[in-house]
């Protein structure tokens, strides 16, 4: 037997929360091609990205987009691990070069 049949899509599907993580993992991802092709324009990226990463979960949960919002705080979470691991290996030496 199933229970709570009726509340299956009330706080929204697998769908948005992998929607969530997708949009802040492509900012990331974004920002690594900024910094490939065009490097002086970085420290603007930098600045708008981490703008657009604190308000994308906070407008979700205010929409009423929870799986989303949660989606988003979790690609917030991996994002700084991503840029805290880059800054990491750069601040060391490159890595021991």
């Amino acid at each position: 037997m199933v229970q709570n049949q009726g509340n299956t899509s009330k706080d929204g599907s697998l769908k948005d929360l992998w929607l969530g993580i997708g949009i802040t993992i492509g900012i990331y991802l974004m920002g690594l091609l900024i910094l490939f092709v065009f490097s002086p324009m970085f420290f603007a990226y930098l600045c708008i990205a981490a703008v657009a990463l604190i308000l994308i979960p906070i407008i979700c949960f205010s929409k009423g987009r929870k799986r989303m919002g949660q989606g988003a705080l979790i690609g917030l979470g991996i994002n700084i691990l991503l840029f805290t691991a880059c800054f990491g290996i750069l601040i060391s030496g490159l890595g021991g070069l």
